[in-house]
């Protein structure tokens, strides 16, 4: 028995990287800084591309009047689900005209962005699915030539049995109406965040439409060293090529495509309202760490990437108020007790998380308007 603990101890310390982002912003929770200029340098050109992966540009005289944006969390995400369920029943939900999503974000975006018809699917996606559902662990033996801890055929299954032809049919019809979904996946080859266009792909129709749809969900949804990293194809200069995408959040959390945030044409304020849901906290956890190295790498990356994340939240709270925007943002609250991993998928935990995002978003909702971290106090220097 001991023998075996040491074993995966040691097994666990590849994907540790992978398993503090969680798919995201969660109780360990995980950011990467994003921006408009960065976004737009990872865009692949029109050229090299089909359409159906490059975001087109939002039209100006069209300027997007509620814009939505989720990051990952894993689990976490049943607070998100339970945000927008709860923002439903006061009335005041917009329909969005541009939503975006990575990781656990990506799968919720895709039901936001259809509207509140689909918020029983999302309760009961993130209220009774269990770890089983998403993945399943892999013979310690076979992990060393194997591309990650566990596999996601489970998770491809599920998102294949949401994402069918009537909700690929609807997005598409939406996506004709003017309005936006983008999915952000990252690129293993570029290291970089490549954003597709999910309503550009299912305009296309067909069964390779449908698998495309869901190939980039599944891709933004795998976590580097613990799920697979998904092939995903596309054509430049006439020539099929196939790449290797993981976790969106392994390059962004929150990401805005390039003219999404824009003065009016004749340069008035947009008066664009941008609404942020963080699929978990803003600061890390704080207490006592182990000297052992699994609890150091994580406890170090967990610090970096939380101040990422504020510092992408901070970079869209500008971009909004540059532009004459408003900003309102979401999270789950610093004091919530909730201890478990992002990727432990507890059904009883996630009912509790729904019914936190539930209870915020039904209570008004009441949103921070402004970051809350801008002028946080800092220790004094020690001496």
């Amino acid at each position: 028995m001991m023998h075996r603990s040491a074993t995966r101890r040691r097994l666990a310390l590849p994907p540790v990287i992978g398993l503090v982002l969680l798919f995201g912003c969660s109780s360990r929770q995980t950011c990467a800084p994003s921006n408009t200029t960065r976004v737009r340098e990872t865009v692949r050109k029109a050229t090299e591309i089909p359409p159906e992966i490059v975001p087109e540009p939002i039209d100006p005289p069209k300027t997007p009047k509620s814009v939505l944006a989720l990051s990952g969390g894993g689990m976490y995400g049943a607070y998100t689900a339970g945000f927008l369920a709860g923002w439903t029943k006061t009335g005041t939900r917009p329909q969005f005209d541009v939503v975006t999503g990575v990781s656990t974000g990506s799968l919720i975006a895709t039901v936001a962005f259809l509207g509140p018809e689909y918020d029983d699917a999302a309760r009961e996606f993130y209220t009774a699915i269990r770890s089983a559902d998403i993945y399943t662990n892999r013979l310690w033996v076979l992990i060393p030539g194997a591309g990650s801890v566990a596999s996601s055929e489970p998770l491809r299954k599920l998102i294949g049995a949401v994402v069918d032809d009537k909700l690929i049919a609807h997005v598409a019809a939406q996506h004709r109406r003017g309005r936006r979904l983008y999915v952000g996946t990252t690129s293993l080859e570029t290291r970089k965040l490549i954003v597709w266009d999910m309503g550009a792909i299912a305009t296309r129709g067909g069964a390779e439409s449908v698998e495309h749809f869901r190939q980039v969900l599944l891709a933004s949804c795998s976590v580097p060293g613990m799920l697979p990293a998904v092939p995903l194809k596309f054509v430049r200069n006439g020539k099929e090529i196939e790449e290797l995408h993981i976790d969106g959040g392994a390059a962004a959390q929150l990401f805005l495509p390039p003219g999404t945030l824009a003065n009016k044409p004749d340069g008035s304020p947009s008066e664009t309202d941008l609404y942020i849901i963080v699929a978990g906290k803003l600061f890390a956890d704080q207490g006592p760490v182990r000297p052992r190295i699994l609890p150091v790498v994580g406890a170090a990356a967990a610090s970096i990437l939380y101040s990422h994340c504020r510092a992408e939240i901070s970079t869209l709270y500008y971009q909004a108020r540059l532009t004459g925007g408003n900003f309102n943002l979401t999270a789950l609250p610093d004091s919530d007790n909730g201890q478990p991993l992002g990727l432990s998928f507890d059904p009883k935990e996630m009912a509790r998380l729904y019914e936190v995002g539930y209870c915020h978003g039904i209570g008004g909702p009441a949103w921070i308007t402004a970051p809350p971290f801008e002028h946080a106090a800092t220790d004094p220097p020690r001496q």
